[in-house]
């Protein structure tokens, strides 16, 4: 990896809660709110734009660890904004603390760690994983 972003960086994405992204499990709708799974997808997107300008050719992430407090509910039509903000680089991994914000209420915490792997060991354990 290059030299990383620096300690402060941030992202930001802004996301529509739709009913492709409330609680789902098997197909059956839980709950007509922001799906922690739509929240953990969203969290590793705008990490992503903090790590990959910093790639280097035959580098990608991989997320490695997650922690996040899904703290109040998002219904359906809420503009959610996740900022990502970098809390540690070193030269294998990415620390990016995130908020999650419906206006100015918080809906969520937490930390994402992004591990920095080369392409074709990655390959390789993937082929081996498979057979």
């Amino acid at each position: 990896m290059r030299p990383g972003p620096p300690r402060g960086e941030t992202a930001t994405l802004e996301v529509t809660v739709s009913t492709d992204m409330t609680a789902h499990i098997g197909g059956e709708q839980i709950h007509a709110v922001y799906g922690t799974a739509a929240l953990v997808q969203h969290v590793e997107q705008v990490c992503r734009q903090l790590l990959v300008p910093h790639l280097e050719p035959g580098e990608e992430g991989v997320g490695y660890e997650i922690r996040l407090t899904h703290r109040a509910p998002a219904p359906v039509g809420a503009v959610l904004v996740l900022t990502a903000t970098v809390e540690g680089v070193a030269p294998r991994e990415l620390v990016c603390e995130v908020i999650v914000r419906d206006g100015t209420r918080m809906v969520a915490r937490g930390s994402f760690v992004q591990r920095i792997v080369a392409l074709d060991e990655f390959a390789a354990e993937i082929a081996a994983a498979t057979g």
